[in-house]
């Protein structure tokens, strides 16, 4: 089963936290495992609920169903690993949240909601042209 029916944690990258609010990201082909991961995860991180979410240095539980990372990496032609962790600062920073830190769904998503667009957002990031972060109620 892709996430647990009633999972008390997940364990979530930054920009997973961040970006996953925005992206498209079901149109990307992974195989059918990933795509119910993804379909899974945005129905969580969209709940509003008091699931603790930890935020994790490096993949984290939609990587799990991801064929692109192999030894735990992101080996992904247009982002690998070390293009991620850049990403990933850039997310924690502008939420001012830190790895290791837990904090329920509800808590980010007001936060979320406070800091959107990032800078990062704004500027550099490579996918603003499907993100709905800027139509971000």
């Amino acid at each position: 089963m892709v996430f647990s029916e009633n999972p008390e944690t997940l364990r979530l990258r930054p920009h997973h936290i961040f970006c996953g609010r925005f992206l498209p990201l079901e149109s990307i082909v992974r195989g059918e495992e990933f795509a119910c991961a993804i379909n899974r995860m945005k129905e969580l991180t969209q709940s509003e609920s008091d699931l603790i979410v930890t935020v994790t240095d490096g993949p984290d539980q939609l990587c799990d169903y991801c064929p692109e990372c192999k030894n735990n990496r992101c080996e992904n032609p247009f982002g690998n690993e070390e293009e991620v962790k850049k990403w990933d600062a850039k997310v924690l920073k502008g939420l001012g949240i830190f790895y290791g830190e837990e904090i329920t769904l509800r808590a980010l998503i007001a936060l979320i909601r406070e800091k959107a667009p990032l800078e990062f957002c704004k500027t550099r990031c490579p996918w603003k042209q499907i993100c709905a972060v800027f139509s971000f109620p």
